[in-house]
């Protein structure tokens, strides 16, 4: 027979508590001592229930989770203690060996003291990081912590200096893999520890030793793609999902915050005048809606304005493999830790208030906002639909823009001048037979009333 499990101890009561409740229930008495019993001492007295200032890592909430658990959980390699000793990931521990070994070229045989002491000293912050401490003794959790740091920074390194003999980056697949691991929150390390380690490595003081580049353009270049063009200033992160977020937000321009309320769909917007484009800037989130005045394809010539059309301009975004799933875990972030500034949840839900369908998804393809790469729309349009779910509501910062479009698509003048363009107008050929045949009835017009007064 195998061995039987201990209980835990916090189930065993105290003897002289015991007592006092023995004595009680003799009694037929209840107090607070043995209500206190019954529930408080689950814990240890001294286990700290609340997050920590440090705290910036955490568990996807369970609502998020169950939507979607793939997104949020790693599928070749662990980083921190979350998903630390999972036998599906037991393959790159080797690798994280191989590096540190690689690594060891790098530097001298006196600096992994210094690692070890500089990871030793802030042992206590860095458990602080995590929402939910880990349980980790302290030699496991220092040797886990300086082996994922010392196999992202090798990473980086080699990704930078473009070593082709590294299989684990010749490979796009597995290159693809590690890079979407190393961004999802449950996979985190905290961002001041790994590049605390870098600057140990290699100090900016010394000159005789072989100039690096900073650590923050290492991560940038690594991490870019799609939605991640461009090296921005340098801030100080939290990990890198927050380090993803920073880029989707980095120039976001500050507006009006409030919650704008119900919305009609991309193709109604459009049935009303709405014209969607493809904005030009660095940042997703650059949303801006105008009134302009529109010039008719057949008066283009003479320059002349014939009516005021209404355009929301949204910046082209990429939908690909890896697109929920970075989505995904930056707006769990924000459900966490930025719960009065979730501008990507925000940017999510105001694109999920303009699809609902596929024929939305073609409205914003059409109009160059949405580039297609998972086949068809009506997949783009259940991701979208998806990414909501269970999403905490906060102020919104694309207030005054919904506000607009809703002030706008509540006019029948509208819906009727758009029907107008779009039947009469929509191309230059069609514009221009339109503009003949209201000149041939305007002469026709004339030609009969100088008729009439003719005769008379």
């Amino acid at each position: 027979m195998g061995r039987r499990r201990s209980r835990p101890h916090f189930n065993f009561l105290p003897a002289k508590i015991s007592r006092t409740r023995k004595l009680e229930e003799k009694n037929n008495l209840i107090t607070i001592t043995s209500i206190e019993e019954c529930k408080e001492l689950l814990i240890h007295k001294e286990e700290i229930l609340e997050p920590q200032p440090e705290c910036c890592i955490y568990r996807v909430p369970k609502d998020l989770r169950r939507i979607n658990k793939a997104a949020y959980t790693p599928k070749v390699i662990s980083i921190g203690p979350i998903h630390y000793g999972k036998d599906e990931l037991a393959d790159m521990e080797l690798q994280k060996i191989r590096f540190k070994r690689e690594f060891s070229k790098r530097i001298s045989v006196e600096k992994w003291q210094e690692f070890i002491t500089f990871i030793e000293k802030h042992e206590q912050y860095i458990r602080n990081c995590y929402e939910e401490k880990p349980k980790n003794q302290k030699i496991e959790f220092i040797t886990m912590i300086l082996y994922d740091a010392i196999f992202i920074i090798e990473l980086f390194l080699r990704y930078f200096y473009r070593i082709e003999c590294e299989f684990l980056l010749f490979k796009p697949r597995v290159r693809a893999a590690i890079r979407l691991d190393l961004q999802l929150l449950e996979n985190q390390l905290p961002y001041f520890l790994i590049k605390g380690l870098y600057m140990l490595a290699f100090p900016e003081t010394n000159p005789k030793a072989e100039r690096y580049p900073p650590f923050f353009l290492l991560a940038c270049l690594f991490f870019q793609d799609v939605m991640f063009d461009g090296i921005p200033e340098e801030v100080e992160v939290k990990h890198f999902t927050d380090l993803r977020r920073y880029i989707l937000i980095r120039i976001h321009p500050k507006q009006s915050f409030g919650f704008p309320g119900s919305l009609p769909c991309a193709h109604r917007l459009q049935e009303s005048g709405v014209n969607f484009k493809s904005a030009s800037t660095e940042c997703l989130l650059d949303l801006k809606f105008e009134k302009k005045m529109l010039r008719i394809p057949c008066f283009n010539v003479f320059k002349i304005p014939i009516w005021k059309v209404c355009e929301l301009q949204i910046p082209r975004i990429q939908i690909v493999d890896g697109t929920e799933c970075l989505i995904r875990n930056v707006m769990a972030l924000e459900q966490c830790h930025y719960p009065m500034q979730t501008h990507v949840c925000n940017y999510i839900d105001l694109l999920d208030v303009l699809i609902d369908t596929e024929e939305d998804v073609n409205c914003l393809v059409e109009a160059g906002v949405i580039s297609n790469h998972m086949g068809d729309n009506k997949t783009v349009a259940d991701i979208i639909n998806k990414l909501s779910l269970q999403i905490s509501g906060s102020p919104s910062c694309y207030f005054e823009i919904v506000k607009g479009l809703k002030s706008h698509n509540d006019k029948s003048w509208n819906h009727a001048k758009a029907t107008l363009r779009s039947v009469y107008f929509s191309n230059l050929w069609r514009g221009t037979a339109t503009f003949c045949a209201i000149m041939l009835l305007f002469l026709t017009l004339i030609q009969t009333i100088c008729s009439i007064l003719q005769v008379v």
